[in-house]
């Protein structure tokens, strides 16, 4: 649903608080053409928007080092163009890196499996990523446009298990909640056409955090949270914090 403009005060408070909406790829009735679309498009939506490859150099990659063997796990992976990324990355660098990315969605991971299913270092499961304990162990946990997807009440446990299971540490990045960001993407998503992408990404905005509720969320073990242009905040714990 878009916000209207005609009252800008109450515009303005919309963001008091997280939207609770589901999206619409998230409904396992969608359109799956307009899945896919959306699934496409999300490839250049991170390389102009997300700023994780400059994120995962400054934590994930220069974190580790040669002769080493690695694994990483992407919460809520998607069409796996992210970690396909780092693997070419780390292997650049003469890094060992195997990368599990785990969605739930059938339909999502039957797009990323026909598409890079034999990728070299890459495990596509469909899988809970809310139980990282069927996912151990791993050295990093790494998500990106993930957590806004949950309720407020997954948010502490993912959190807590994320600080017990990752050897070395997680990163995450989602969207900063703010009037700001929903109408810079507003403006920007028109050219996003027959798919999920506008309405969505208008939506996972209001779904968003403030750099505030994801210091909360970071409760007392330690951990780091830091915003990025254009209109992001990143939790880092373990030995990024």
């Amino acid at each position: 649903m878009l916000i209207s403009m005609s009252n800008p005060l109450a515009f303005f408070a919309s963001f008091d608080r997280r939207a609770d909406e589901e999206e619409l790829m998230d409904l396992p009735d969608g359109d799956e053409a307009h899945l896919f679309r959306t699934l496409d498009q999300f490839h250049d939506i991170n390389r102009l928007f997300s700023r994780v490859r400059g994120l995962l150099k400054r934590t994930v990659l220069a974190d580790m080092r040669p002769g080493t063997q690695y694994h990483l796990v992407d919460l809520g992976a998607g069409a796996c163009d992210i970690p396909v990324w780092l693997l070419h990355e780390a292997k650049r660098r003469g890094l060992s890196l195997e990368v599990t990315a785990v969605d739930a969605d059938p339909r999502v991971v039957r797009y990323a499996e026909e598409r890079y299913g034999d990728h070299p270092g890459l495990n596509i499961l469909q899988a809970d990523a809310l139980d990282l304990d069927t996912l151990a162990p791993f050295d990093y946990l790494f998500a990106n446009h993930f957590l806004h997807h949950l309720p407020d009440a997954a948010l502490p446990p993912l959190i807590a298990d994320a600080h017990r299971l990752a050897r070395r540490g997680f990163v995450f990045s989602d969207l900063r909640r703010s009037p700001w960001s929903y109408l810079g993407f507003s403006l920007f998503a028109r050219v996003y056409r027959d798919s999920f992408a506008r309405a969505d990404g208008l939506l996972s905005i209001r779904k968003g955090f403030t750099p505030a509720e994801w210091t909360v969320l970071g409760g007392r073990t330690p951990t780091r949270v830091r915003t990025a242009f254009p209109g992001r905040v990143q939790l880092r714990g373990g030995c990024f914090s």
